[in-house]
């Protein structure tokens, strides 16, 4: 009987600010290891999630939204982006359906395409969100992208929901090189705990905040010791202004204990350990232009 051969390979999830790419990592694997959030530009680092089947390992990337930069921080982010897809086996190309049969390829997709090699690149179109649209404006999505990028195939999913997946999943073993496994068949990222864990603290500052707090917030992992019955996390925000550090911490510290304890439960969930976690708010002016800044918060080049 002839052995099933087995595939592993890199999967870069590429698109615009907020199309979910993030969610859609987190149920591909089984576990959030990308923080969500419905706003814009939400990822900013290169998360890597790992699924194991019988026949394949794929290793997805989860890259922070293509945007046009608009200071240091954008611009290192979005390369993070760029280098992914070039040492990618494949890459996912995520949009949205329109919604509306006069629509064109929006502005920010045609940015993302910008990014791609027809030559270089293997590109599966992942149409997110199909629990919200018509199939008459589905269908006309999948037209008219098709008609602008020759995509391998094309699979509408909502990830949200859970639509879809098995989908995705069954595609993987025909477009990944035949190669060994890159890592141990129970393991779902490579991305150290301390980088997952100051995402959770910034994803409930994005949930929390974000209607007074602009996108210049970083969060470090000054400790994380690790004894039989709880793990101790101390954690730095920083931000940019004083008045931003005012809001953060709230009336009587309020707001930072609320960011604090739906933090650690996704922690304690994570970890599976008891989590003591102590935020601190500090002012920082200016560190999105900072190249020492950047550097130190985790922001390297790529």
């Amino acid at each position: 009987m002839k052995k099933t051969r087995f595939h592993s390979g890199f999967i870069t999830l590429l698109g615009r600010p907020n199309v979910g790419k993030s969610t859609l990592l987190n149920h591909l694997i089984g576990q959030q290891i990308s923080i969500t959030a419905n706003k814009p530009q939400t990822t900013r680092n290169n998360i890597r999630g790992i699924l194991t089947q019988d026949q394949y390992q794929a290793i997805f990337i989860d890259t922070p939204g293509v945007h046009l930069p608009q200071n240091e921080l954008h611009r290192r982010i979005v390369n993070y982006a760029t280098q992914s897809i070039r040492d990618s086996d494949l890459v996912f190309f995520l949009t949205e359906p329109f919604r509306s049969l006069k629509d064109t390829i929006p502005k920010a997709d045609e940015l993302v395409l910008e990014y791609l090699d027809q030559k270089q690149n293997q590109v599966v179109l992942i149409i997110n969100k199909i629990d919200l649209s018509e199939s008459k404006l589905l269908l006309k999505t999948i037209e008219v992208f098709n008609q602008k990028y020759p995509f391998l195939e094309t699979l509408p999913v909502s990830a949200l929901k859970e639509k879809g997946i098995d989908h995705i999943k069954a595609i993987l073993p025909k477009y990944l090189p035949e190669d060994i496994p890159y890592f141990p068949e129970d393991q779902m990222t490579d991305t150290p705990e301390r980088v997952i864990v100051a995402e959770f603290v910034r994803e409930q500052l994005m949930r929390l905040c974000f209607q007074e707090i602009p996108y210049g917030t970083a969060v470090t992992i000054e400790a994380f010791k690790e004894t039989e019955k709880i793990i101790n996390i101390f954690a730095t925000i920083y931000i940019e202004r004083e008045a931003h550090k005012k809001i953060i911490i709230g009336k009587k510290g309020a707001m930072l204990k609320k960011v604090g304890q739906n933090a650690r439960f996704k922690m304690e969930r994570m970890l599976g350990k008891k989590v003591f976690l102590s935020l601190h708010v500090k002012i920082s002016k200016n560190w999105i232009n900072n190249p020492r800044k950047l550097s130190e918060f985790g922001y390297t080049e790529s």
